[in-house]
């Protein structure tokens, strides 16, 4: 993911995975509905897409989430936390640093403004 400076320089957002566990907890602690990132391990080529996503009625707001790591689906953010793994480790638990490449916050955006949280892992 790039931050385009005032200078037309694109950076690269850069940042250990407890950043992202800590985003999709505040993002869905704040109901925010969904949200997605796209990421990639150093030295890898592939990428992983991690987050939530929830159904939506006016009358109940966001509910039954889906919160996934690739291809695993969990119904609560609980059992991610504690089940979903990367590469054979458990996601949540995992100090791996990543290359955020592509951010879907939804209306996280309007209630939290996560891409706050990533200007501090703006690298060259």
């Amino acid at each position: 993911m790039f931050f385009k400076k005032r200078d037309k320089v694109k950076k690269r957002v850069v940042c250990p995975i407890p950043v992202i566990v800590e985003l999709i907890q505040k993002l869905y602690d704040d109901n925010c509905g969904m949200c997605e990132f796209d990421m990639r391990l150093e030295n890898s080529n592939s990428i992983y897409k991690v987050g939530f996503t929830s159904d939506f009625d006016r009358k109940r707001g966001f509910f039954d989430p889906i919160f996934f790591l690739d291809e695993q689906k969990f119904t609560a953010i609980e059992d991610f936390m504690a089940q979903a793994r990367l590469n054979g480790e458990i996601f949540s638990q995992m100090a791996d640093v990543v290359e955020v490449v592509d951010v879907d916050g939804g209306q996280g955006l309007v209630k939290f403004p996560w891409y706050v949280k990533f200007e501090d892992y703006v690298v060259e």
